[in-house]
């Protein structure tokens, strides 16, 4: 069935029983990619490795069992597996007709891009009431007060229209990077689901907007990069925030994630960077490239489950969370950069 976004909201914070697959897909592959990272923290568990599998639509169209067995596989660690498939495409049709004939398992989410008008996959999702589909078109200016609006929900923020248009024009109506600055201004307001506040076009002005996060990016990139002395000081820089650090680690490795995807079928990792969607800042290709050479597919996605338990850890009560974190940042680097 055809889903919105605030079906998706409350897929993220409870996965429904009857649910077997959420498909993302559409042109603001940005937007996909942020839907299923939230979709994704439920299910981060600090004694499970493998809280996230990831496959690729590659591998889908060469083996369309292996969703089907994925979704089935028992998880040595934890309760469920989160079954993440980047890069699907339409020939990953008969996989996503197999995963719904089986038994039920763990749950799937996939992230398409821009299927065609009449698609099977699109169809069949939209059909089924086991399936929740969203499309993403890309944003447009009239959008912003909409977009800002759902993102700034999720943390008791209520933005006026010009704060909206202001965060919108300040990262070019990129989901992901939308999210990072309502994250921003909702730790300036101090609002979460319990204590809303209204966001007004001068508390835009005052974080900086698209501004002081060079730390974060550099972060991300250390870590992924595989330079643990650079993620030492940085972190070091970084006394407070940890979870919106922990983000910027974690948007790094989906990015990563999707491009891997379009390597393991076959593509060279310089022009999976060339033919990224949203695209990546010109200054940064070498730099990806790169890193789509240190990272596999399952690295990334072990990555990624470290990531997501850590942030979780965090907001445990009593917990050592933040020092869990550092460690385990500096960890990914050093096993990133054995592998340079």
């Amino acid at each position: 069935m055809r889903v919105d976004a605030v079906r998706i909201a409350a897929i993220a914070r409870q996965w429904p029983s009857d649910l077997r697959l959420v498909l993302l897909y559409g042109q603001d592959m940005s937007a996909s990619q942020d839907m299923a990272l939230r979709i994704a923290r439920q299910f981060a568990d600090p004694g499970n490795p493998v809280a996230v599998e990831a496959l690729s639509g590659a591998q889908l169209g060469k083996d369309p069992q292996a969703l089907a067995s994925a979704a089935s596989a028992m998880s040595m660690f934890g309760d469920r597996t989160l079954v993440q498939v980047d890069g699907l495409e339409e020939d990953g049709l008969t996989a996503v007709e197999g995963l719904l004939s089986a038994s039920p398992g763990n749950p799937v989410v996939a992230i398409a891009g821009a299927l065609k008008k009449g698609s099977k996959l699109v169809a069949l999702a939209e059909r089924s009431p086991a399936v929740a589909a969203m499309v993403s078109y890309e944003p447009a200016l009239k959008d912003a007060t909409r977009l800002i609006g759902e993102l700034g929900a999720e943390f008791g923020l209520k933005p006026s229209r010009e704060a909206a248009v202001a965060l919108f024009e300040s990262v070019g109506g990129d989901r992901a990077l939308m999210r990072r600055e309502v994250e921003k201004l909702s730790l300036y307001l101090d609002s979460d689901e319990t204590r809303g506040r209204t966001a007004e076009l001068a508390d835009v002005a005052a974080i900086g907007v698209g501004q002081g996060d060079s730390d974060q990016f550099a972060l991300a990139t250390a870590v992924a990069g595989g330079r643990p002395a650079l993620v030492v000081d940085l972190l070091a820089r970084m006394p407070t925030a940890r979870i919106v650090a922990l983000r910027a680690v974690e948007r790094r490795l989906v990015m990563l994630l999707g491009l891997r995807a379009v390597v393991d079928g076959g593509v060279s990792p310089q022009s999976a960077v060339e033919g990224a969607r949203p695209p990546i800042f010109w200054k940064e290709k070498e730099a990806v490239a790169a890193e789509l050479m240190l990272w596999s597919t399952p690295r990334l996605s072990r990555a990624l489950g470290e990531v997501l338990a850590a942030e979780r850890a965090i907001k445990t009560s009593g917990s050592l969370g933040e020092t869990l974190a550092d460690m385990m940042l500096i960890s990914l680097a050093r096993q990133a950069g054995s592998r340079r």
